[in-house]
């Protein structure tokens, strides 16, 4: 008898879809097959002819952001704590998250060492660690970083200046990159670059003149910060990385001059990947809220999401992302020149690809699991114990109702935040049953576990 079977599914696996379920022991997938087939299970579940999907898992979080000085590590243990909850209630069993607290200018390790730690204790769902490289000690540490289970490597080539010290770091030189570049390529894999593409001069540039125009708007936020700067830096950054021979995967891209730079880089068979994220498929610098909507990259314009579902469809976008930050409203409150960028977001992620994607014909079952799930483990050695539904593989199952409507805010996304960009927006598909390595996380809703479930894991 297998410890839970969940039967009567859709199931979403690498080769197809399979109409049954699958059986549990322990934390692994023992089985997935046909309904007549299954065991009998201790606990038993129909899925009542539902999808039942590969827990998601989230690349691209940023625990303990806006921390005020000398509260770093205090914030990224609560935000984890916040934010598991409200990525468990969104189907995501996984998340990828930055840690940046304490004395790291000399050193990482102490901060990263204790942010497993503390996020052990803390959150609800499973976790990684991104690295940030801001200083050269830190690319000397990548070999102590891998060896640690640290495997992807972020570049903030956007910030610096004010900005930079906005969010708490310097600029970096493109001989950083190059350097950086080169370490990474000596371990990859599975070593992963990974850069925030923005160029500065031309953003610096156009900000003093909207600036002096008087513009307050959103779309003066955008406007500051066009397509052609992330492109710029997908092309150069590119060129190192093919150069050097490193693996560049490239968060949050939002523009359509992007994906011609990333087929660009593709079609010469270099290893260059694309995460994009839920709001630049649904929101424009037109349609996004007044300052609550202020991120970087920018919102753009409907052509830019257009040319985004399709990079979904072509294979060209490999990921999504939240880019989630646990900011506050008060983070959001006055110029938008001044107020701190992002925003808080990741629970609303599988219910807009499904409302906008499944249900509006722009996206398969089988392409969803991969952009949320499969992909994602497979670049950051994750897989195969993570990301798919087969056997050997945790337990982390979502079962989906795509089409139970409801309204995202905070209070139904259980965001410990007071405000979402979505809020008041109509959906159609939610996780009805949420499953972290066997173990019943989520109910219609309801959180179910009563204590932290979340471990590091570790590369495979």
């Amino acid at each position: 008898m297998a410890d839970l079977v969940i039967r009567n599914a859709q199931v979403i696996t690498p080769q197809g879809m399979v109409r049954g379920g699958v059986a549990v022991e322990g934390e692994k997938i023992s089985a997935v097959t046909s309904d007549t087939s299954l065991p009998q299970g201790q606990q038993d579940v129909d899925a009542g002819g539902l999808v039942l999907l590969p827990g998601l898992i989230d690349p691209h979080c940023h625990m303990g952001l806006g921390a005020a000085r000398g509260q770093g590590r205090q914030k990224f243990e609560q935000d984890l704590q916040d934010v598991s909850v409200e990525a468990a209630v969104g189907g995501i069993t996984t998340i990828i998250t930055s840690a940046l607290f304490g004395r790291t200018r000399e050193t990482l390790l102490p901060c990263l060492a204790e942010a497993k730690e503390r996020g052990s204790q803390a959150s609800l769902v499973d976790f990684r660690l991104n690295a940030f490289l801001l200083h050269p000690p830190h690319i000397a540490e990548v070999p102590l970083m891998l060896s640690e289970d640290i495997t992807s490597f972020k570049f903030l080539l956007a910030y610096r200046g004010e900005e930079g010290r906005q969010v708490g770091v310097e600029g970096i030189t493109w001989g950083f990159v190059y350097q950086g570049f080169e370490a990474i390529a000596r371990h990859a894999p599975p070593a992963l670059a990974m850069i925030h593409a923005e160029e500065a001069d031309i953003m610096e540039m156009l900000r003093e003149r909207l600036q002096a125009e008087g513009r307050q708007d959103l779309a003066a936020w955008s406007d500051s910060r066009p397509g052609i700067c992330e492109a710029m830096h997908i092309f150069s950054a590119g060129l190192i990385a093919q150069q050097v021979g490193a693996p560049m995967y490239v968060v949050h891209t939002s523009a359509k001059e992007s994906m011609e730079a990333a087929r660009f880089f593709r079609n010469k068979g270099a290893p260059v990947y694309i995460e994009t994220c839920p709001h630049y498929l649904v929101l424009t610098k037109q349609t996004g809220p007044h300052n609550i909507g202020k991120v970087n990259p920018p919102l753009r314009e409907d052509a830019d999401r257009k040319a985004l579902w399709q990079a979904i469809a072509d294979g060209t976008v490999d990921t999504i992302g939240s880019d989630h930050g646990n900011y506050s409203k008060a983070d959001k409150e006055g110029s938008i020149w001044d107020i701190m960028p992002g925003f808080p977001s990741l629970g609303a992620t599988l219910a807009l690809l499904v409302s906008e994607g499944i249900n509006k014909g722009r996206l398969s079952w089988d392409r969803l699991a991969q952009i949320t799930s499969e992909n994602t483990a497979r670049l950051f050695n994750l897989y195969p114990r993570k990301g798919v539904i087969q056997l050997g593989a945790d337990a982390d199952l979502v079962i989906v109702d795509p089409l139970r409507e409801w309204v995202l805010d905070s209070a139904s996304m259980h965001s410990a935040s007071e405000f979402t960009v979505y809020d008041g927006t109509k959906v159609k598909g939610k996780a009805i049953k949420v499953f972290q390595r066997g173990r019943l996380l989520v109910d219609d809703g309801h959180v179910k576990a009563q204590a932290p479930l979340g471990r590091f894991i570790p590369s495979q």
